[in-house]
């Protein structure tokens, strides 16, 4: 799949997450949480400044941090209801997924609660946004493991250059349990030594085809594509940049998933070898720790330092081969288990 029409373009007009560093906030970038612990919950806000206390305890964590951070694009733009809501979303409604089961076989399937099964789907979060806002556009979810998130923003990106939709909110939410981050643990996924954290996010973002003053950066490109050879990669890349009227001199950074894992690590090492020996390498995951949806906060870092103009010291790896004072351009990769490729491209306004 891919998204090379290149017809209307399109902006990413604000940006907020949940995660594992200050909430709602950008104080990570002068100021980042660092994590010793295998698994870091997320560091929530204080949900009743924004959700009445009746609703908050209906809603689980998940909910609560994925309807916080869409509510503040709504006080950021005045978008109250965009055209469309893309959820990406691996593991679902997971703490209350594990409630019920729990639940269920603990009464003998009687007695059980009826909010715990509600909640426990994986469109439970758009849905919860759609009707929270009273938006009833285009709804969909995208559970794709640690393409999810990418699947939905490439979904946008489509749905918008066919003039369908001119605002999507677009959001990748995952959470995290104990028990299930020891079945990760046992197979090597998280936890092992050298590993960044396990954490948690919730990023949501508002898209536009309309520039803003305070736009926070384009969204030039995005792409989908399994099973490919480096060959194929690169004529890829070079197809984007021409696209949005660049070289391979403008890309201005490279942004990957790596995470300290040799068996993920090994796929963007490649591809940095091979196509990017010379530029910029930044990365995110040891300040956002690993999740399935860890790329959503990739964008959400990258659309952030395009808009101040800035990389922070602690995105760059330490065998970055130079440093980029003002970026003008940041190309992410996100790869799952070097089969599926992403590859997104983020402009300065």
């Amino acid at each position: 799949m891919n998204s090379q029409m290149h017809s209307t373009k399109i902006y990413i007009e604000a940006a907020h997450q949940v995660s594992i560093q200050q909430p709602l906030t950008e104080a990570w970038m002068t100021e980042p949480i660092r994590y010793d612990e295998p698994f870091v919950r997320a560091v929530n806000p204080t949900f009743r400044v924004f959700i009445p206390a009746n609703e908050v305890r209906r809603m689980g964590n998940i909910m609560k941090r994925a309807l916080v951070t869409m509510l503040r694009l709504v006080a950021d733009t005045g978008v109250e209801h965009p055209d469309a809501i893309i959820t990406g979303t691996s593991l679902g409604c997971l703490d209350y997924t594990e409630r019920f089961l729990d639940d269920l076989t603990q009464n003998g399937e009687q007695m059980l609660s009826p909010t715990w099964f509600m909640q426990s789907t994986h469109n439970t979060v758009g849905s919860a946004l759609a009707i929270y806002t009273k938006t009833h556009g285009y709804n969909v979810t995208y559970s794709h493991g640690e393409l999810s998130f990418d699947a939905g923003l490439l979904d946008a990106w489509m749905q918008m250059q066919l003039e369908r939709i001119s605002t999507a909110v677009v959001g990748g939410h995952d959470e995290m349990i104990a028990s299930y981050y020891e079945l990760l643990k046992r197979t090597g996924y998280v936890g092992i030594k050298g590993m960044v954290p396990c954490g948690e996010v919730a990023m949501s973002m508002l898209l536009n085809t309309e520039k803003k003053a305070d736009s926070l950066c384009g969204l030039a490109a995005v792409t989908i594509s399994s099973f490919i050879s480096m060959d194929q990669m690169r004529q890829q890349v070079e197809k984007m940049l021409s696209n949005a009227g660049m070289t391979y001199g403008d890309l201005s950074a490279v942004m990957t998933g790596v995470n300290g894992n040799p068996q993920n690590d090994c796929h963007y090492d490649a591809i940095v070898r091979s196509l990017f020996p010379d530029k910029p390498l930044l990365h995110y995951k040891h300040l956002f720790g690993e999740n399935f949806t860890a790329s959503a906060l990739g964008v959400y870092a990258a659309a952030h330092c395009l808009h101040q103009r800035v990389l922070p010291t602690s995105l760059y790896a330490d065998d970055t081969p130079c440093r980029q004072d003002s970026p003008e351009s940041i190309l992410l990769i996100n790869q799952r288990g070097g089969k599926e490729y992403s590859l997104i491209l983020l402009t300065a306004c």
